[in-house]
């Protein structure tokens, strides 16, 4: 009688040692020309299937290179990348009819309406027309006019219109809900997680926070170029940082030098005389136990939010 054991999860997005290098240097007779930049450098990291995966970094992190390489758009130094098991490059044409893409910097035919791009996208692309009507009922743009005479964030709707039209297996999401009021935003990331629920995968560019922690499961943080951090969002606002705050009763105090002597300590601001607000890396035991031989008349632990998180990583 053979054991079963449980199948690991599929991934839909595998990228390893990616590497991408702008322009050239070199260096004549004590001199340097021209310049070099890394757009990418060995970064790793893969997307299951079924899942919400936030990708973060600011501006010129490398994250817009990671998506344009994933999508085939520029040619690569070195690594591999594998969606659906396929390679990225030999099988683009394949890969592409099971992908959906918002680009950060969506640009549509300016003289077509809503409508006709739409139709135009359907004559080469199958479109789900039960979920095409479902997402007509969410977004509110005006599919009668010309492209051109609609509004940022109208025109943001049309193109997640055409890329979750076809319902694909995988869709890559670059900012998607930009130039979207709070209402609309909301409506998109409860389609995505309809989606999510239907065994699709996204991956997710965001620059909103807030965002990425309401959809999404997984988060990978790129810094100049390389991969910092691959984390579950469950584990990250627990295992990072924690917000304390105690106020000790008058009779005992402790000086800030004693609680900033903690290695896990990264930060103290004494509000008033008794009572100190402390951010916390990672294990707080040791911290806890400490503050047990003080008289403490309140104790407040909260998870940090991933923004205080995320900026931890850009210090």
């Amino acid at each position: 009688m053979h054991s079963q054991t449980e199948e690991a999860p599929v991934n839909i997005l595998e990228v390893s040692n990616l590497t991408k290098i702008y322009g050239r240097e070199y260096h004549i007779i004590g001199h340097k020309i021209g310049r070099r930049v890394v757009g990418a450098q060995n970064v790793s990291f893969k997307v299951k299937k079924g899942e919400i995966f936030g990708f973060l970094g600011p501006n010129g992190s490398g994250k817009t290179t990671t998506i344009r390489a994933i999508l085939d758009f520029l040619h690569i130094q070195s690594g591999t990348i594998k969606i659906f098991g396929l390679d990225h490059h030999k099988s683009a044409i394949d890969i592409r009819k099971r992908i959906g893409y918002v680009p950060g910097d969506l640009s549509l035919y300016e003289n077509f309406t809503g409508e006709e791009i739409i139709e135009y996208f359907g004559s080469f692309r199958s479109i789900d027309r039960e979920f095409l009507k479902e997402l007509r009922s969410f977004f509110r743009a005006d599919l009668t006019l010309k492209i051109k005479n609609l509004s940022t964030g109208n025109r943001q709707q049309v193109g997640l219109i055409l890329a979750l039209g076809p319902k694909p297996d995988f869709l890559i999401l670059d900012e998607p809900t930009a130039g979207l009021d709070p209402l609309m935003a909301a409506n998109v990331h409860m389609i995505l997680k309809e989606l999510k629920a239907e065994g699709k995968t996204i991956f997710l560019s965001s620059h909103d926070l807030s965002e990425v922690q309401s959809v999404c499961d997984r988060i990978g943080i790129i810094k100049e170029g390389r991969i910092i951090l691959v984390e579950e969002i469950e584990n990250l606002v627990t295992k990072f940082l924690q917000n304390v705050t105690v106020t000790f009763r008058i009779d005992k105090v402790p000086s800030i030098e004693e609680i900033e002597g903690f290695e896990t300590v990264q930060s103290v601001v004494k509000e008033n005389r008794r009572r100190f607000k402390l951010t916390v890396k990672e294990d707080i035991n040791e911290l806890i136990r400490w503050l047990s031989d003080y008289p403490i008349e309140r104790l407040n632990i909260e998870d940090a939010s991933l923004e205080e998180i995320f900026l931890q990583f850009y210090e």
